[in-house]
């Protein structure tokens, strides 16, 4: 079993969590390079950008096979369907008029008279409007039935998870992924000035009751018509994606940040090597003592190279700091072990 994970979100995103002893302040603000994160409010963990992995790949199970079972097959951003569906009226006009023309009066969502019939004529003459917002229909009996990691929760904790992903408020960067027809083109984007959520949760219902009244399951309608929502759908349709094996999921919080932010949104070789000082910053540590903060990275890089996501990890002394070196591992070799991994104490990182 295997999801598909988005580069840019992933590339973009930071942790904001709680932590024993500390609760987040806001707005939660990190900058890093040229990019800048905010949250305005909400708690985006492990558990929340991977629903947004199971959003995503359900999309694209939706579109391309018209189902919403999750063992179908995830495609590539080569073949001649995905470069249409992903060029499907999302010219480069309509592109450039998306990222210049947001307005404060949106209230985060995209302007329904974009996606309206005509309703961009005036600036595409041949496409004439950006394609429709998806409405995703989702069952948590369904998900459970058909991603292993997911049988641990109950359709309480799911619920819990899609509602405080979609209560997330955010600002960030986020270039948008399109085929013009002739090679694919990502257009610098961000939302810096629109705050807005990830998708819109239009309703949480139950669809099964136990013999004593009580609800075994839900079923979610999750529409992506915010600003992040639908650059998020476009890049996903684009298949602007890596594949992810179940047993990530189940590693412990830190191991799977490190693997989205540092190594998924890479294509071919990945950034290497690493300053402590770079990871401690994405990762959003608590702690400034070195020596705790080389032993977290060790405990990470072990049990990310102990499930076959990395080989050959690496700490080298330089220039009186210390950077980490790492191989990413082929999908044949990642999934070449079994699931689940052993559980890791983050306790130093909580004090």
């Amino acid at each position: 079993m295997k999801l598909a994970s988005e580069k840019s979100f992933n590339k973009a995103v930071c942790p904001v969590m709680d932590i024993k002893g500390k609760t987040v302040e806001y707005p939660f603000i990190l900058q890093f390079g040229n990019s800048v994160f905010v949250c305005a409010q909400g708690i985006l963990g492990p558990k929340q950008v991977m629903v947004m992995d199971v959003l995503g790949t359900g999309l694209i199970h939706m579109l391309y096979n018209n189902t919403d079972k999750y063992s179908g097959r995830i495609p590539i951003w080569k073949e001649t369907r995905v470069k249409q569906i992903s060029g499907d009226y999302m010219s480069d006009n309509l592109v450039q008029y998306f990222t210049k023309n947001l307005s404060s009066d949106s209230d985060g969502k995209i302007p329904e008279a974009w996606y309206s019939d005509k309703g961009l004529i005036n600036i595409d003459l041949k496409y004439e409007r950006i394609k429709k917002p998806i409405t995703l229909v989702l069952n948590d009996g369904v998900l459970r039935r058909e991603l292993p990691f997911l049988k641990g929760y109950s359709s309480v904790q799911i619920a819990e998870m899609i509602r405080q992903t979609s209560e997330c408020v955010l600002n960030m960067t986020y270039p948008i992924r399109h085929h013009n027809g002739n090679e694919y083109k990502t257009v610098p984007f961000n939302n810096y000035q629109f705050p807005t959520h990830l998708f819109t949760l239009i309703k949480t219902e139950p669809s099964k009751w136990s013999k004593d009244n009580h609800i075994l399951e839900r079923k979610y309608t999750i529409r992506f018509d915010t600003i992040l929502g639908y650059v998020f759908m476009q890049n996903v349709l684009s298949c602007h994606t890596d594949l992810v094996p179940g047993k990530f999921y189940e590693m412990s919080d830190y191991a799977q940040l490190f693997y989205r932010i540092f190594i998924l949104p890479y294509f071919g070789k990945v950034k290497n090597p690493i300053s402590i000082d770079e990871i401690r910053h994405r990762l959003v540590l608590k702690t400034s003592d070195t020596y705790m903060v080389r032993k977290v990275i060790k405990r990470i890089l072990d049990e990310l190279a102990a499930n076959r996501f990395i080989c050959d990890p690496q700490e080298v002394t330089k220039y009186d700091g210390y950077l980490y070196g790492y191989k990413k591992n082929n999908w044949k070799d990642m999934i070449d072990c079994k699931e689940g991994s052993s559980e890791t104490d983050w306790s130093e990182l909580k004090a």
